[in-house]
């Protein structure tokens, strides 16, 4: 079990750095970002510890380029968007917050959480993040084929929301355009039995109407 479990968490971290690639892509091709910037307390080491608002991240960085021209395109900030109390109320556990990046620079900023446990061997994970891109339907073009499949778009607030899911069956990812930039939210499941891909989206949808309006258009 343990060597599945290994063997799931790669695939899942594979799966982020396809995305990070994808909102790499789509930013490298001339598109204009929006530099936002307009709060940069740091710690002692001079590394910035907070948004645009001046909220503190919920965990320290190590990163100092974890905002980067890669993900400029929009001042929201996935990690401090709702607070515990409303985590808690969307079964996500606080306590699991972490940075969805790995490396100093990297396009994706975000944070990823796990869901409270009722079975040890039912898991789930949510990750949000942003990266700059031209908008959904270059996501569209860039993601289609093989593993991928579009579900039909939803409204939410008005906006329109890209809904994503692998074939694989594991995973569903919601795509808001903020700015210049994509705001992702990804649902993964992982043990057995494999719940339907709605309840994945479900889950999904749900950080994403509580989120969105938290989103600069």
């Amino acid at each position: 079990m343990d060597n599945q479990m290994a063997a799931r968490w790669r695939w899942h971290a594979l799966l982020l750095l396809i995305a990070t690639l994808l909102v790499v892509g789509c930013s490298q091709e001339g598109y204009a970002t929006v530099t936002t910037h307009t709060s940069t307390a740091e710690d002692n080491t001079g590394t910035r510890q907070v948004d645009d608002a001046g909220n503190r991240l919920p965990f320290d960085t190590q990163f100092e380029r974890r905002w980067n021209p890669g993900n400029d395109g929009s001042p929201y900030e996935p990690c401090t968007a709702l607070g515990d109390y409303q985590l808690g109320k969307l079964r996500i556990d606080p306590d699991s917050v972490a940075d969805a990046a790995g490396t100093s620079g990297q396009t994706l900023r975000g944070c990823k959480w796990r869901y409270v446990r009722s079975d040890p061997h039912d898991r789930w994970n949510l990750s949000q993040f942003v990266g700059d891109s031209p908008g959904l339907a270059t996501s569209k073009e860039r993601r289609s084929g093989g593993i991928n499949q579009w579900l039909p778009d939803e409204v939410i607030s008005g906006r329109q929301v890209g809904v994503h899911i692998y074939t694989t069956g594991d995973q569903c990812d919601t795509y808001v355009q903020s700015g210049q930039a994509s705001v992702i939210t990804m649902v993964t499941h992982f043990g057995r039995p494999q719940p339907p891909i709605s309840e994945i989206c479900d889950r999904a949808l749900a950080f994403t109407r509580a989120t969105i309006d938290k989103m600069p258009l």
